[in-house]
């Protein structure tokens, strides 16, 4: 059954020969080469040892090799000069990698991908395994989204504004009038076959990532979805059950940054290995052979056993993890491809390499490919079938690519010399770049989005595609390729796997594959794992040494228990330090799940698997540190119950925390929920309070606490057996004279008969009223309730969707939001790039030579530039080429001073001077990554870049005027008044936005030289030609300028003087001119051995094809950086060098150089200003503490209603106090994360000497103090008199005041464990610790301030009661006891049979107990505002120790 032919398509086999992948020799080099250098042009690349990748390989081609002997009907065939394989070498059983391969290679020859596929397809048809020939037909396509009007920018005053009109009740009846809604895709039309390519052209904002999701069937983000979507006649409605067939790839690259090459690609085949596979052939070797052609095809073969890495840590370089994502996304073997940029961050030639591999696949495999570049090449552009132009959401055309320059053409437009096509076609799109025909009239050329749209569907292209539309329909309606289509997918699946189902495998085959990788996350980050075992282990000692060698009698039941309580809250703690990770991996998650490989849950229940041994790990050492030193019960059984109920304990805790992840959108939402959540099963687990005295409306909290489970087994497995003698005062009345024992008796609960003796199992019942029977009931609630959170974690994942996705969403301030997609006629305006003055007038030289730069690796060190050499003068612009990872981006970092890892030598000198103090602050560093604070806005974050790094004497107008300038030119003005926001909550500017104003806040510093590392990635043609056209004006006025570039097209090239390439090992390739239409540099290249650059050739693209750039590298049989050395060209460089090296010695520094452009009063006041900014428009941030502050205040006041005056009470007080300095963990919890957002951003400026390190820590501690106030305020005030502490105006502010400095404290300090400090201490401790401890002085004020003077009115169960001797009143009988010493009164002292003792007459003697004096209060408060003092200065001491980033 053969698919409708479309237009003439470009033959992929003209264009690849041997699909551009060497050999397995070639590509791997031999076994004994080691590993590759770390080479990377986006950030440091680590590459891990390759010999096992390499090895692995091998082993593969030897058994590909033995697969042939076991078929004598195959034949090797050698007849081209290439040596390639062809398809009658192979027996292959693999259709859209479905069936594995057979592939026979033997040394020599290259892996043709074309001839693999083709064999594939062959061999996959005699197994009756199908084709998924599903073409996209959308007709009458508008996508509807809301408008920027409909939210604005909010900030702590609106939301309390917001929520006062909310307790207006007629506010719950109007209706909430939202923003205007506007089209993001307008009516389009269009029809995409299997095995054709579609490119889609627009500049950013037209639609072009939307329209590739919603034909991915992503539309859940959109507000409404109108027109008809068909796949191969099914309809979008009907296509969700194949979730996975349609798959969008976006721009960013999301993977777990610690897993491997090798790991990440073997996980996604697991979950996508198909059932029908052929006779033979295992799972395990379907990956294998599909992993080797795939990294063949993307040339990461030397990558196998190297880490993803990210932005933090080292691993690929940027253009090798594009590479990465782009094969990850092969392996869903969609029938639907949908790709967002993929290109970016590509060179030139790998770009090529990749549009060439997705040509062969669409051919070969039948696959439907839409893809949308921002700077296709013309070959790129050639070997697409249609494309698409889209200009405000409409479209002004679609159909055969070499039909639509001529239509615009046609139509009154015209392409400049050298430009290529798809930049004609997006330059059409903006009115300030389009170019007239000769003696056209331009009023009747339709010039807006509108008229254009009108124009094409009147034209005869439009006729021609409804046609096409109409034909293609009927041919599926006969034809029915969906029946073949459904029987594929159903073959794919593997057995266990529900034909109903989206995904490949079964649930368990999921499972076991998300466990495999869990534990290579977890071994993959060792220093983490080992970290936290060691940490568990320091601090289970500690934690064991308040308790140690716990006595065996009534003082030490209470201790015991408090032990127990620790015991478990110490990893209550430690499940809760695993919120993050439960977070970690959302967007990876997200991704995968549109990809249909694993059910969200299966994600879940593998990582509560791999819980197991990791909690098990971490138990089994706390338990050994403190279940002996603690002298708990010596019995072998009781050990285990106590580890195991830890155990279970911890691992439900786990869940409940990862609950909160599963159900709130953010860390900060989630941590807040989770602090709440721990409050409650701290406070309602029994020890704190019993259950007797806890409150009707709260008590329920009990039974559902996993943590009152976990205490009551384990008291009541440590009490059993158990005997407590009561000796010395642990009896009463206690005296020389009271010898009878029959008249005396414990002041521990549960005593029988007259023995003073107190069994553990009486002492639990009548303190706690636990029964021992209970211990195993308890053990197997825990157990259930850990089953029922992993039950609820499940359903939160499967159902709830908390990844922003669809298109971003911007936000303004208010009034300032602009009508989007307007399509009114744009007027035509000269931009800041045609003004004639730039404001730049720079004579700055910059040279570098022989600069090395090595870095400590395993085993030694390992060179990442090699010898390399040049300058920048005035006037000129050096652009910066090489194929990815050759170092482009490492050089500009040691360039820039930007490394603080490694070894580098050579000399640098601006100006002949050896660099300066101030050299950070007059050069600019335009950085790949695109790091700003998200609740600034555009024209907000360039003016602070401006008031920091202009000379302080240029007026402040000034400076902001040259802001609306640099906006104007960045064709960001309607953009000034927009949050920058944040990708992840989809609320903010997009990704080339963001990159145009990483640019923008260099340029208004008004910097003498300039680095920029691809300034153009993720921007359109039309951008960066606005871009470098711009820079090229600085060059123009003198300011030297190196840029490097990945895909530069002919026009943009001609706009460099001078070019530095290189190769791998960062390698010098050439440093020279370029000359006019490249002659210079081209006659280079071909007078020593190059191939001739044909006139229409990109030079750019020529050159990295020449030195054997590209996906494969290494196809140049000349050594070019040997042929560089050895050149006239080298040696002349050198030359120049040596004479500019040579007068720098003499050369003065300048004496007026200074680090920071500004005074550090003017750094502290403008940081502060925007600090407070950040925090007053963080509303998540400062909200949640208000709200954590009121619930906390509030269940602590209604635990502890109304305390009365018993000696019970008085602990609960103590217990009140406890429970409310909980707070200053969750605000621990809230500002660590924050201080490192915050952080993030100052090294950054940091970076470039925007300010220095005190304004920044003294500003984001003064910030904060105002917020942390209200906090106290709120907590206060809703606890204190609700638990009936308020005895005087006086006692009350000190409260107020000294919670408000232990909130000061808690958010400079860390993380507080303040219960240490009321528990009786081990004298190692008590010796030097209790007095280095805040919390001793923080707790004495708080304690003595509530029970001082307290008259104490024991209750009937408080009283300890015993009998007085015969004829012998209580008075009398106690009269010696109370002369010795002892607290307490006599509640009856006339009676003459039982005496009624209460142990504290007042607050006072409750407080002797710890050696506290009410005395000591203001002391005490002035003790620990030092300590808060101190905790600034350390702050600050570590901001500057740590204010530049590893690189």
């Amino acid at each position: 059954m053969e698919s409708v032919s479309g237009p003439p398509r470009y033959n992929a086999a003209d264009a690849v020969s041997t699909g551009g992948v060497p050999t397995l020799r070639d590509a791997f080099g031999d076994v004994n080469d080691g590993a590759r250098p770390i080479e990377d042009d986006d950030q440091q690349g680590q590459q891990v040892n390759v010999d096992e990748g390499v090895s692995e390989f091998h082993r593969a081609e030897l058994e590909l090799r033995r697969t042939l002997t076991r078929d004598p009907s195959m034949k090797s065939s050698k007849t081209n000069k290439t040596n390639k394989v062809g398809a009658d070498d192979m027996k292959i059983g693999l259709t859209d990698l479905e069936g594995g391969a057979d592939v026979i290679v033997e040394e020599g020859q290259q892996f043709d991908l074309k001839d693999f596929l083709e064999s594939s397809v062959r061999a996959a048809s005699e197994q009756g395994i199908g084709r998924k020939r599903m073409g996209v037909v959308f007709k009458g396509l508008t996508v509807v989204g809301e408008g920027a009007d409909a939210s604005s920018i909010s900030n702590v005053g609106d939301v309390i504004v917001d929520g006062l009109k909310a307790l207006n009740p007629l506010s719950w009846f109007r209706k909430e009038q939202k923003g205007t809604d506007f089209d993001i895709l307008h009516e389009l039309n269009g029809v995409v076959k299997d095995g054709e390519m579609l490119l889609v052209l627009g500049r950013p904002g037209s639609g072009c990532s939307s329209f590739l999701r919603v034909m991915a069937n992503d539309t859940k983000t959109y507000k409404d979805i109108q027109g008809v979507i068909t796949y191969g006649g099914v309809p979008a409605s009907e296509f969700g059950r194949f979730a996975g067939e349609a798959i969008y790839t976006a721009e960013e690259d999301t993977h777990f940054p610690t897993l491997t090459v090798k790991e990440t690609l073997h996980f996604a085949l697991k979950t996508k290995t198909p059932g029908k596979r052929l006779p033979d052939l295992t799972r395990r070797e379907f990956r294998q052979k599909v992993v080797y052609m795939l990294t063949n095809m993307f040339g990461l073969t030397k990558q196998i056993n190297t880490l993803v890495g990210n932005e933090w840590v080292r691993g690929l370089s940027g253009g090798e993890r594009k590479r990465m994502t782009i094969t990850e996304a092969m392996t869903a073997r969609a029938a639907v491809n949908c790709w967002d940029c993929s290109t970016r961050g590509l060179d030139a030639a790998s770009a090529l390499d990749y549009t060439r591999g997705l040509r062969i696949m669409s051919d070969t495999l039948n696959k439907t490919t839409i893809a949308s570049f921002y700077q296709a090449s013309e070959d790129m552009y050639q070997l697409f079938d249609k494309v698409m132009v889209l200009d405000k959401g409409r479209m002004i055309f679609f159909g055969p690519v070499n039909r639509a320059k001529k239509y615009f053409q046609e139509m009154g437009y015209a392409c400049e010399p050298r430009k290529s096509t798809p930049d004609f076609l997006t330059g059409i799109t903006n009115p300030n770049e389009r170019l007239y025909q000769p003696g056209v009239d331009r009023a009747k050329v339709p010039s807006n989005p509108v008229d254009m749209e009108a124009y094409f569907k009147n034209s005869d292209d439009y006729r021609r595609l409804k046609m096409d539309i109409s034909e293609y329909e009927s041919f599926v309606e006969k034809e029915q390729p969906y029946r073949e289509f459904h029987d594929t997918v159903l073959q794919a699946k593997t057995k266990g796997t529900r034909a109903s189902t989206i995904y490949t495998n079964n649930f368990y085959e999921q499972v076991k594959a998300l466990v495999a990788r869990e534990l290579q996350l977890m071994t993959g980050d060792k220093a983490s794992l080992i970290g936290k075992l060691i940490l568990t282990i320091i601090k289970a000692f500690i934690y064991a040494t308040i308790y140690v060698n716990l006595p065996l009698n009534a003082n030490g039941a209470f201790v015991r228990g408090a032990a127990l309580f620790s015991s478990l809250m110490f990893n209550a703690l430690m499940s809760l330090s695993e919120l993050p990770n439960a977070m970690r991996g959302r967007r990876i998650l997200a991704k995968h799940k549109s990809y249909a490989m694993y059910y969200p849950s299966a994600y879940h229940i593998a990582a509560v698997v791999a819980d197991i041994p990791n909690t098990l790990l971490q138990v089994f050492a706390f338990s050994i540190c403190a279940y002996f030193i603690e002298g708990l019960r010596t019995d072998a059984g009781a050990f285990f119950v106590f580890v195991f109920t830890i155990f279970v304990t911890g691992l439900c805790m786990t869940e409940v925390f990862r609950l909160c992840g599963s159900v709130c959108k953010s860390y900060f939402s989630a941590s807040q929920l989770a602090n709440i959540i721990l409050i409650a099963a701290l406070s309602y687990n029994g020890f704190l309070i019993t259950t007797d005295k806890m409150h009707g409306w709260f008590i329920w909290l009990y039974y559902i606490n996993p943590l009152g489970y976990g205490f009551k087994a384990l008291l009541l497995n440590e009490m059993k057996g158990l005997i407590f003698p009561c000796t010395g005062t642990e009896a009463v009345p206690f005296g020389p004279s009271y010898t009878n024992d029959l008249y005396r008796t414990c002041t521990l609960k549960g005593q029988s008969g007259n023995e003073l003796f107190v069994r553990g199992e009486d002492y639990v019942r009548e303190t706690f009223g636990y029964k021992e029977s209970q211990m195993n009931i308890s053990i197997i609630a825990i157990v259930l309730f850990w089953f029922l959170f992993i039950l609820l974690n499940c359903i939160a994942m499967e159902y709830i969707d908390l990844i922003e996705g669809g298109y971003t969403r911007q936000v303004y301030k208010k009034g300032k939001a602009p009508k989007q997609n307007d399509t009114s006629e744009l007027k035509v305006s000269e931009v800041a790039t045609e003004e004639s003055d730039t404001g730049f007038a720079s004579d700055t030289t910059f040279t570098w030579q022989d600069v090395n730069y090595t870095v400590p690796v395993k085993g030694g060190e390992r060179q990442l530039l090699d010898a390399v050499e040049g300058w920048i003068k005035p006037g000129q612009m050096t652009a910066l080429m090489g194929s990815s990872g050759a170092g482009k981006t490492t050089l500009l970092d040691v360039l820039a001073k930007r490394k603080t890892i490694g070894r580098i030598d050579g000399k640098v000198f601006l100006d002949g001077k050896e660099l300066g103090i101030d050299f950070e602050r007059i050069t600019g560093y335009v950085e790949q990554m695109d790091i700003h604070n998200p609740n600034q806005t555009v024209r907000e974050a360039l003016r602070f870049s401006a008031m920091m790094r202009q000379d302080p004497s240029v007026p402040i107008e000034e400076k902001y005027a040259y802001v609306e300038k640099v906006l104007d030119m960045m064709e960001m003005t309607q953009l000034g008044d927009a949050l920058i926001g944040s990708l992840d909550t989809g609320r903010g500017i997009s990704v080339e936005e963001r990159k145009r104003l990483t640019i923008g806040m260099e340029l208004v510093g008004k910097p003498r030289l300039m680095f920029l590392d691809e300034p153009t990635s993720g921007l359109d043609a039309q951008s960066s030609y606005n871009i470098i056209k711009f820079i090229r004006k600085l060059a123009d006025h003198g300011m030297p300028l190196v840029c490097t570039i990945h895909q530069p097209s002919s026009i943009l090239f001609e706009h460099f003087d001078r070019l530095l390439l290189l190769a791998r090992g960062g390698k010098t390739v050439y440093f020279g001119d370029i000359g006019k239409d490249s002659k210079v540099m081209l006659d280079y290249f071909e007078r020593n051995g190059a191939r001739k650059a044909s006139t229409e050739e990109n030079p750019a693209e020529y050159i990295l094809q020449v030195i054997g750039a590209g996906v494969s590298g290494g196809k140049s049989a000349i050594d070019w950086a040997d042929v560089w050395k050895n050149s006239p060209e080298k040696k002349s460089v050198t030359e120049e060098l040596n004479t500019i090296s040579k007068g720098a010695g003499s050369q003065p520094k300048d004496p007026n150089a200074r680090e920071f452009s500004t005074s550090m009063g003017y750094q502290l006041a403008q940081v502060y200003k925007r600090m407070n900014l950040v925090f007053w428009r963080d509303t998540t941030y400062n909200f949640g503490r208000f709200l954590n502050a009121l619930f906390v205040g509030l269940f602590n006041g209604f635990t502890f209603y109304q305390l009365g005056n018993s000696t019970s009470d008085l602990a609960s007080r103590i217990f009140f106090i406890f429970q409310l300095l909980v707070l200053g963990n969750s605000v621990i919890i809230l500002a660590q994360p924050q201080f490192m957002q915050q952080r993030a951003y100052f090294r950054r400026e940091y970076a470039s000497k925007f300010y220095g390190f005190v304004p920044f820590a003294i500003s984001i501690v003064l910030t904060e103090l105002p917020y942390l106030v209200i906090t106290s305020a709120f907590c206060f005030i809703v606890s204190y008199w609700t638990a009936g502490l308020g005895t005087s105006a006086e006692r009350g502010f000190y409260f107020f005041l000294l919670l408000t400095f232990y909130l000061f404290y808690a958010v400079s300090l860390g993380q507080a464990v303040a219960y240490v400090s009321v528990c009786p201490l081990a004298e190692f401790w008590k010796a030097w610790m209790y007095p280095l401890d805040p919390y001793h002085y923080l707790l004495e004020g708080f304690v003595v301030n509530v029970l001082h003077d307290v008259p104490v009115q024991c209750t009937d169960e408080d009283f300890i009661r015993f009998s007085a001797p015969p004829n012998t009143t209580c008075y009398d009988y106690t009269k010696e006891f109370f002369s010795i010493g002892a607290p307490g009164y006599i509640a009856n002292p006339n009676s003459t049979t039982t005496c009624d003792y209460c142990q504290f007459a007042d607050g006072n003697q409750y407080i002797d107990v710890y050696d506290w004096d009410f005395g000591n209060r203001w002391r005490n408060l002035g003790i620990f505002i030092c300590y808060w003092i101190f905790n600034i200065v350390v702050t600050v001491f570590f901001t500057y120790l740590f204010r530049k980033p590893k690189r």
